[in-house]
């Protein structure tokens, strides 16, 4: 491993960081680019001797709790949806709560940005040798996405419907995730990690501030829910260290199948109201997830 940094730094002192820059500027950033290259090889080098001691043949299993920070990929609808039961007959001042109701409504967005969850579990791992350990897992993790409400324009909606959102409309989608992972210590307690990751959802909520009347009458329910489907695949990859049986984990978990689920609308046809539509929003979605957990390891 020590040769490997040796060639690394001779590889960037007569390869193709070698290029003359051609301002000071290029010339500066090209040095420090070198700094940090040769730097980073003679750590690489150095770690294989201090790499840490995993016992071999070991069991182990680690509670994790800790955050997430989550988003979908390409276009994910997420809809707010709101259902009229009753409202104030203008004509007569009356409360109307019976034919015609509920009344449901929904007004759907497409643009979604990060928003923090949490997850929890525990892994369990087997040590194959000092560098090598595979390990198997089971949290809940609320995953899902914010989307920003700020400028939302109600106009083309009757009247008698008055729309005030106060705060993002956010999903919140509820997983059980299966972690399988591959990780391998590189230097003291330090690993890198890779595998795959089983996702299933187990619940589809939606959150938002939002002040709603029909014709001066309080709307009843207010929800929100993206279409995705219940099982999904993810690729986490990471980096974790241990110190003292306390382990610190960071993951990126890279959505891989498409998580959105094909809508069916129930449309009034030449047939009646029970003709079906499918529904195509745009491009397909993934999960992405940045998690941080810390655990405690227990030595079985």
């Amino acid at each position: 491993m020590q040769y490997f940094g040796i060639f690394v730094i001779i590889y960037i002192e007569r390869g193709i960081l070698t290029q003359k820059p051609k301002t000071e500027k290029q010339k500066n950033k090209m040095k420090r680019f070198k700094e940090i290259i040769v730097l980073a090889a003679l750590l690489f080098g150095a770690a294989s001797p201090v790499c840490a001691q995993q016992k071999e043949g070991t069991f182990s299993i680690t509670p994790k709790v800790g955050v997430t920070v989550s988003n979908f990929s390409g276009t994910m609808p997420a809809d707010l949806k709101f259902a009229i039961t009753r409202y104030i007959d203008s004509a007569t001042g009356l409360i109307v709560s019976d034919q015609g109701m509920p009344y449901n409504c929904s007004s759907t967005f497409y643009e979604s940005k990060s928003k923090f969850g949490f997850t929890a579990g525990a892994e369990a791992q087997y040590q194959f040798n000092s560098r090598l350990g595979l390990s198997l897992g089971a949290f809940f993790t609320l995953q899902g996405a914010s989307y920003s409400t700020k400028d939302y324009d109600p106009t083309g909606w009757t009247t008698d419907l008055n729309i005030t959102l106060n705060s993002d409309l956010k999903i919140n989608l509820g997983s059980i995730t299966v972690p399988i992972l591959a990780n391998v210590y590189v230097w003291k307690g330090l690993a890198v990690k890779a595998g795959l990751q089983p996702e299933f959802v187990v619940s589809n909520t939606g959150s938002c501030d939002a002040n709603i009347t029909f014709r001066n009458y309080p709307v009843d329910e207010i929800g929100g829910e993206a279409a995705v489907k219940t099982f999904s695949l993810s690729v986490p990859v990471g980096v974790s260290y241990e110190y003292k049986n306390v382990v610190f984990d960071l993951r990126y978990s890279i959505g891989v199948t498409d998580l959105r689920e094909i809508e069916i609308e129930e449309v009034y046809g030449a047939t009646g109201p029970n003709d079906t539509v499918s529904i195509n929003r745009g491009s397909t979605s993934h999960n992405q997830t940045f998690s941080f957990t810390i655990g405690y390891k227990f030595h079985l």
